[in-house]
């Protein structure tokens, strides 16, 4: 290598300087995104289950008031639990044998439904 390519070499690595500091920076940023990714993941999965068993307690409280174990009225006891669920009871249907239930759960632009039937054993 002679003197020439060498300065030309040196011209090149002194060019590169400060791609490390884009690189790490990026990399940050990647980071980033993947943890509120993945909390936004988690965020709607814990919803997801809170309304499942917001709606299974409602189908058994409906249940246990229509089979007469608990005074009232079927559905308003299922809204009640409903309500201290946080969740919106969106349909009742319940028998006395039978009860049926359906809340939802508006999480900005995610509407989350469950439903969930419980009764008499057989």
């Amino acid at each position: 290598m002679n003197a020439r390519q060498g300065w030309a070499l040196r011209l090149r690595l002194r060019d590169d300087r400060g791609s490390g500091s884009v690189l790490a920076l990026a990399i940050a940023a990647a980071a980033v995104a993947l943890a509120i990714a993945l909390v936004i993941g988690l965020s709607v999965h814990a919803a997801r289950t809170r309304v499942a068993v917001a709606a299974d307690a409602a189908a058994l409280a409906a249940a246990d008031t229509a089979s007469g174990r608990v005074p009232g009225e079927a559905c308003a006891r299922a809204s009640a639990v409903a309500d201290a669920h946080g969740v919106t009871l969106a349909d009742c249907a319940s028998t006395r044998i039978e009860s049926t239930v359906r809340v939802t759960l508006a999480i900005g632009p995610l509407t989350l439904a469950a439903s969930a039937r419980a009764g008499l054993p057989r």
